[in-house]
């Protein structure tokens, strides 16, 4: 089940319709107890500034459906998905996924990014377990074929599954490398919380504290120490 929707959230944007826009995201913040940039990122999302003026700009109420005459709305009922605000998605997407879509509507893109570096970090660590090579001795048989004139096999010495997972693993490091950089430009914003900013810098030091001692695992051990500091 998706967050609950912040109650504030919309009596912030009432807010703003009475005084006509002409009020700070600091004002509203004292007034309802809700912290600035929480409202900055409500205005953005929301498109504040484009709902008012198109709201300012109907002076008349036009009447629900299809003008009369026009075939385009046949067949439609008042309130179907045409009018829906995302129509479009619940139309086409999967059931299942559209649910997705609606219950992480309201999450950052930060939030999001920090998602995926837990994610493909989980990821990393269940690959190492699964391409785990014991010794020199430990090499995988696989059958390729089976008939009458007996069975094939395709050998794995260890070597080969060795080298094999080191390059996984170093391709699955690099993406991570390439996502937390990304997170720790997207904390220079403005917007972001002081929790969100925090999450990389604990990140940041770790690695550096870790830099140099085993470069194989201190990027694992300190988002693992990053993530478990998060909850």
């Amino acid at each position: 089940m998706g967050r609950a929707r912040d109650p504030n959230r919309d009596k912030a944007f009432e807010l703003y319709k009475q005084n006509n826009g002409d009020i700070t995201n600091r004002k509203l913040g004292e007034m309802l107890g809700v912290p600035e940039k929480t409202i900055s990122v409500w205005k953005l999302r929301d498109k504040w500034k484009e709902c008012s003026t198109t709201k300012n700009r109907s002076t008349t109420k036009r009447p629900r459906g299809a003008p009369k005459g026009n075939k385009n709305g046949k067949g439609g009922t008042l309130g179907n998905t045409n009018a829906l605000k995302h129509g479009l998605f619940a139309k086409y997407l999967p059931k299942g996924v559209y649910e997705i879509t609606q219950d992480i509507e309201s999450k950052p893109p930060i939030d999001i990014l920090w998602d995926n570096i837990t994610l493909t970090y989980a990821n990393l660590l269940h690959a190492q377990k699964i391409l785990h090579v014991t010794d020199q001795q430990d090499h995988a048989n696989f059958i390729t074929s089976e008939g009458k004139a007996g069975v094939g096999y395709e050998q794995h010495t260890s070597w080969d599954r060795q080298t094999s997972a080191l390059t996984a693993i170093a391709r699955v490091q690099a993406e991570l490398r390439n996502m937390i950089k990304a997170y720790d430009e997207l904390t220079r914003s403005e917007l972001v919380t002081d929790e969100q900013r925090t999450r990389i810098e604990l990140l940041k030091v770790k690695l550096d504290a870790e830099k140099g001692s085993k470069p194989d695992t201190s990027l694992m051990r300190a988002l693992l120490d990053a993530v478990e500091g998060d909850d």
